[in-house]
């Protein structure tokens, strides 16, 4: 990169000053001249040295900040290939006047994260939870930075923030550990050397909420009249706690996933978050409402906010004292497996789709119905 100083006569002022302009070359391609905000006496200028003569205060002046000029536009050349990336005359230009910004904004490097993440094959609800992470964190910042702009002192109070906008503490750290995944990306990437997150400490309370119905309230559920929009719900609900589908499969699923097995109906579906297989028979009243319906592809489809707003009428119209969401209807068919038909966590695993039995604890746990079962056939 070559850069030069050189003074405009044709614009010389009434004062008798001209300006000085900056002239950038990369690889014999030059960029359009800018003028840098000095004004000189045409007279004193040396264009051989790109320097005012004399050792006056103004010449000082104007020589130190020619200088400092030149060391910013070297600065951002040099910057950017030691990230590996090779700047044009113009775009060095740019940059320098703040036209645009050096290496990579936020909001650029969260779209390539997730254009990579597609491109693994990740699931839409991975991508939207991400997606919704880096939403905070430009939200949080009030602008969005150049990655290599932002520092410690920047993000020193993001979890904070999230935690005084009424978040759980888990959740906070999940946000917070999204965005570090993203700074990680931005130094493979080359755009950064350091993660500004280093060094941050997330405590986690794992909590965990196994909260089901017991078969009292299913049947409540089951034989209330309904009208006719709270029968649809009550119908969507109730599949799920007799499969164990998140709602997101619930909604995805098809007729071509049943099939028999042994003179029993199964179901085999991929699980749209993990694209892990999942794979149950189907109970007796699981079948009922496939039947009521006229297949799988004909049962009620109905959103997860709808739902959750629909099911605190329906746990208020059957007097269940819990929050009633759609999550609870998973950690029922959960319960029921494991303590009711004891299944082995194992084979619960398999009917969630899991690939191992360390996130059955998050839906359920064996509970005093099932050891009694099983401490009676040892005293037998």
């Amino acid at each position: 990169m070559r850069t030069r100083f050189i003074i405009r006569r044709a614009r010389t002022n009434q004062a008798g000053l001209c300006p000085i302009n900056c002239r950038i070359t990369v690889k014999m391609i030059r960029a359009n001249e800018f003028a840098v905000g000095l004004l000189v006496d045409p007279n004193k200028w040396d264009s051989k040295t790109q320097r005012l003569k004399g050792s006056s205060l103004t010449a000082m002046d104007v020589n130190r900040r020619l200088d400092i000029i030149k060391s910013e536009l070297e600065e951002i050349y040099l910057s950017a290939r030691a990230r590996g990336t090779h700047l044009s005359a113009d775009q060095i230009k740019d940059i320098y006047n703040g036209v645009s910004l050096v290496g990579c904004s936020i909001s650029k490097l969260s779209k390539q994260f997730l254009e990579e993440l597609i491109l693994r094959e990740r699931s839409t609800v991975t991508t939207n939870r991400y997606k919704r992470c880096f939403a905070y964190l430009t939200e949080y910042l009030g602008k969005d930075y150049d990655v290599s702009a932002v520092q410690k002192k920047e993000v020193s109070g993001f979890w904070v923030w999230l935690k005084s906008r009424g978040y759980h503490n888990d959740y906070c750290n999940k946000i917070v550990q999204s965005c570090i995944g993203l700074f990680r990306y931005a130094i493979r990437e080359g755009h950064i050397d350091s993660n500004p997150f280093s060094g941050v400490s997330l405590e986690w309370k794992k909590e965990l909420d196994i909260t089901c119905l017991d078969p009292r309230e299913i049947e409540s559920i089951k034989m209330y009249d309904w009208s006719e929009r709270l029968q649809l719900v009550a119908d969507s609900f109730l599949f799920m706690c007799y499969t164990g589908l998140h709602i997101g499969d619930y909604r995805d699923v098809r007729q071509e996933s049943v099939y028999e097995y042994d003179g029993h109906q199964f179901m085999k579906i991929r699980r749209v978050k993990t694209n892990v297989e999942a794979t149950f028979p189907l109970t007796d009243y699981a079948q009922f409402l496939i039947a009521k319906y006229g297949g799988v592809d004909k049962l009620p489809h109905i959103s997860p906010q709808k739902m959750n707003d629909y099911l605190k009428i329906i746990a208020e119209k059957v007097d269940i004292n819990k929050n009633l969401t759609n999550k609870i209807a998973r950690k029922t068919f959960t319960n029921m497996c494991l303590n009711d038909f004891g299944f082995s966590p194992e084979v619960v695993a398999t009917m969630l789709g899991h690939t191992t039995t360390r996130q059955i604890r998050h839906y359920g746990a064996i509970k005093e119905k099932r050891i009694l079962t099983e401490w009676r056939l040892v005293k037998e």
